[in-house]
């Protein structure tokens, strides 16, 4: 969903300026989940679409043995990614480049799993992002997505007015599958427990677990975080006028 800017920066955006290690909600347990569920073993070729710091991508690598190229639409993610890579000394099987998910940089069939965990719903154009997924992924090969779905119905304004404070596209689980199936695919797994319970939205941390959004940031956390918001908002205004 096309966003305006007119609650900027999102929630998706401070967190990003926090310049914390956070994941999705549901932690690391999910990114475990989401190695099973996609069948990963030695050898697989995998796609981690908007890969962020390269967190997932190196514990794919580091637990199941798998080649991944992460491509990502900020540069200095990108760069901070290469850093994490080598520093957990897999550079040799995880690579990351610039890109943009909605308009992938890679030929069609190349990957044996393409992944995207909890991105989907963050650039203006969802499906283009799961049509392109589609496409790079080889013939039999998994792609496995996870959002988060909004359970209660929700009007036009309503939607609008989410996706510009969260920064992502405030969908239910039946338009997800309904999306994963224009882009063309088969059979579609759904699963929702444990992962919809509400303590698993905030546990977003790598270093500790999260029960609520007072803990996402500890105090000297929000304070930077609070001097970083700023310029943003500023940015925004200017840009703006």
């Amino acid at each position: 969903m096309k966003r305006n800017g007119t609650h900027e920066p999102t929630i998706e955006r401070i967190i990003e300026l926090s310049g914390i290690e956070t994941l999705h909600p549901g932690g690391m347990a999910m990114t475990r989940r989401t190695g099973e569920v996609a069948g990963l073993i030695v050898g697989m070729h995998v796609l981690d679409v908007s890969s962020g710091r390269g967190t997932q991508a190196i514990y794919y690598a580091q637990q199941y043995g798998v080649d991944v190229t992460g491509v990502d639409i900020s540069d200095e993610m990108v760069r901070t990614a290469s850093r994490s890579a080598a520093r957990a000394g897999v550079a040799d099987r995880v690579r990351f480049r610039q890109g943009d998910s909605q308009r992938l940089p890679f030929e069609s069939g190349t990957f044996d799993v393409v992944i995207n965990e909890c991105a989907v719903g963050i650039p203006d154009d969802s499906q283009a992002v799961l049509d392109e997924m589609l496409r790079v992924v080889r013939p039999g090969g998994a792609v496995v997505i996870h959002e988060s779905t909004w359970r209660a119905p929700a009007t036009a304004t309503e939607k609008e007015e989410l996706a510009e404070r969260y920064g992502t596209t405030p969908l239910d689980g039946t338009a997800w599958v309904e999306m994963l199936g224009r882009a063309g695919a088969g059979d579609v797994h759904v699963e929702s427990d444990p992962w919809s319970r509400p303590e698993m939205f905030w546990n977003v941390r790598v270093d500790r677990s999260v029960r609520g959004p007072g803990a996402v940031l500890t105090p000297i956390e929000k304070a930077r975080t609070a001097v970083r918001v700023r310029p943003a908002r500023q940015g925004e205004t200017s840009e703006q006028r």
